[in-house]
């Protein structure tokens, strides 16, 4: 995944589990904990992308993690129905 200024945001380590965030939680960029992965699914064409958080908040700034749906464009141009996925790193 992008951000919608089509810089690439991968994350550096892949988690071992991951789901996707049910938006109920008011959860922020900075709320996630060390070992969570910031990830996103695409709503066309179902890739799974892991984020870096560190330049999702560089680009982004502090938002709440169900207000990024909308900001993450896939590589093959989606930028609707987006999940955001949170992960744990293996133990």
């Amino acid at each position: 995944m992008k951000h919608a200024r089509g810089i690439d945001l991968r994350a550096p380590f892949s988690p071992s589990e991951f789901g996707e965030h049910d938006g109920k939680q008011y959860q922020t960029l900075r709320g996630l904990r060390e070992w969570e992965v910031l990830g996103a699914r695409c709503g066309k064409c179902g890739r799974v992308a892991l984020l870096d958080k560190t330049a999702v908040l560089r680009q982004c700034g502090d938002r709440y993690l169900r207000n990024l749906r909308g900001m993450l464009k896939c590589q093959c141009g989606n930028r609707e129905g987006n999940r955001v996925l949170v992960g744990t790193l293996p133990r």
